[in-house]
């Protein structure tokens, strides 16, 4: 009888079965899932490279942040922009793609002078933060407000594996009235970078 040796990935049982070596040497047990097993489990065999399991999922992050002066300008009656918050991002995958969550985090101050009827606000990708007005009579008091916030967004494209990907959130004031006037936009963006777990 000819003898056959095997590596550490198999085992040789009591009846001179050959049987892959598992780790902890798991109990059997049936597929518990309410998917067919046929379609959702993902070990697969290359006819030519032999058996295989999808590469591991990769979870990235970035930041960015910025600022503009502190100087006070006239917010315009329209909505104008006044800032950009953008950060680029790379899937850390090589294998898989990546979907992208965003958390774009802004904050505008607003001044608004009393007896003109003041107003103004603020917009972050076209989505109204802040829209607020000062109704003290001639003589009240002036108002200095800011409103931060903090809004999500999700790609709409994935990113291919290893590549990057740049994303802009735009900052706009506008609705002005009374000469109400805006000083310093701060941003900040965090992005969770999902490889092969969309």
């Amino acid at each position: 009888m000819a003898s056959v040796c095997v590596g550490p990935e198999f085992e040789v049982d009591d009846q001179r079965r050959l049987r892959v070596a598992l780790a902890g040497r798991p109990t059997s047990a049936v597929w518990p899932y309410p998917c067919a097993s046929s379609g959702h489990n993902p070990l697969r065999v290359d006819p030519e490279a032999g058996l295989w399991a999808p590469p591991y999922p990769k979870i990235g992050q970035g930041y960015a942040k910025g600022e503009t002066g502190t100087t006070h300008k006239k917010v315009p009656a329209s909505w104008t922009e006044v800032d950009v918050a953008q950060i680029e991002v790379t899937n850390p995958s090589p294998c898989h793609s990546a979907l992208v969550v965003a958390f774009v985090n802004a904050d505008v101050d607003l001044f608004l002078p009393a007896g003109a009827d003041a107003r103004g606000g603020w917009r972050l990708a076209t989505n109204t933060v802040l829209a607020i007005e000062n109704p003290a009579p001639g003589g009240g008091t002036n108002m200095a407000y800011h409103q931060e916030t903090t809004l999500v967004f999700v790609a709409s494209a994935l990113v291919k594996p290893g590549a990057s990907a740049a994303y802009e959130y735009s900052i706009e004031v506008g609705n002005g009235q009374g000469d109400a006037e805006y000083g310093q936009v701060r941003w900040e963006v965090r992005a969770l970078i999902f490889g092969g777990m969309s």
